[in-house]
């Protein structure tokens, strides 16, 4: 039978340092410190301050892509622009505009693969996309829809729950199959200002105004939705990220005011995790473990960038106890 000692003998590696290139369940003697040292997988994550945004703006569309180096924004209200940006991982740089400025719209994809659609005022139906250099107008939704939430990608996305041209929230959704819309099951709930994250088949949609904010969390599964695990800190308009076994919502304004807080989905349950810098209402995409929080308001409009990031790995030292 093959024995740890056998493979590896009982030798740690000594290093004067710690290694380059680290590896999870690497132990080794740290003759520097003179300490025991070894590595683990990450598992919590932070906020960090990243470059501040050309235009302040709130309750506009954001795209990003999964390595957290290229995010895009576009819309919003500061007022209401048809203003796009482009961010690199280092920085913020214009792109083209919107067909039209709008605010409260939804958007979802990547930063050359994104779709934006509806916006508040006029509950407009327009959709767009945007094909890393130029914004298109593709076939506009079968209602105009603002302040509602998205989920999925540029050929294929849920637009949920907002409100309609009369100004009343709704539970209509709609799923985007890269040219046509069709509209599928309604939410249990008719919300506004509610966010989202996941994909066509698979979302998450929370908080929102029902007209009070609400904890409420529901699930798609492609076919309906059902109420999941309330949050624990009920909110509007909040960042989002990731996919509905493994997700984000941070930020918010709701009571008694903007908040910072940021909890964490695991398919089942929320967990508080590390607080944004800056409390605010935001928008925000990417994955569980990257992260963008980008702009909004408190009360005025912001041109904060926040990155959050869980490490992949963490160096741990070993003390006798």
């Amino acid at each position: 039978m093959t024995t740890y000692k056998g493979v590896k003998g009982f030798t740690v590696q000594t290093i004067a340092g710690d290694p380059p290139t680290p590896i999870v369940g690497q132990v080794y003697y740290n003759s520097t410190s003179s300490t025991l040292k070894g590595i683990v997988a990450g598992s919590v994550g932070a906020w960090s301050s990243g470059a501040a945004l050309n235009s302040a703006r709130s309750t506009s569309g954001t795209a990003i892509n999964a390595t957290q180096t290229a995010g895009l924004v576009f819309g919003g209200e500061s007022p209401p622009t048809a203003n796009s940006e482009e961010y690199n991982g280092t920085c913020w740089a214009e792109g083209n505009n919107l067909n039209q400025a709008r605010a409260g719209l939804r958007g979802t994809g990547t930063q050359t693969l994104a779709l934006a659609a509806g916006g508040n005022g006029t509950y407009t139906p327009l959709a767009e996309s945007y094909d890393g250099t130029t914004w298109t107008v593709s076939t506009a939704m079968p209602t105009g829809k603002g302040n509602s939430a998205s989920a999925g990608l540029q050929t294929s996305a849920l637009i949920f729950g907002g409100l309609n041209p009369p100004g009343a929230r709704d539970v209509n959704t709609y799923l985007w199959n890269g040219s046509s819309w069709t509209e599928v099951a309604d939410m249990v709930q008719a919300k506004d200002s509610l966010s989202g994250f996941g994909l066509a088949t698979a979302a998450i949609a929370g908080g929102g105004d029902t007209p009070s904010t609400t904890v409420n969390v529901e699930s798609y599964n492609g076919t309906c939705w059902s109420e999941t695990t309330n949050l624990n800190v009920g909110r509007r308009s909040m960042g989002n990220a990731g996919t509905q076994t493994l997700g984000l919502f941070y930020g918010g304004d709701g009571a008694p005011g903007f908040t910072a807080n940021t909890e964490s989905w695991n398919g089942t349950a929320w967990t508080e995790v590390a607080n944004m810098a800056t409390a605010r209402a935001t928008e925000g995409s990417g994955t569980q473990s990257a992260a963008l929080a980008i702009g909004g308001e408190n009360p005025g409009y912001v041109a904060l960038t926040e990155l959050w990031t869980i490490p992949d790995t963490v160096t741990k030292t070993f003390t006798v106890s």
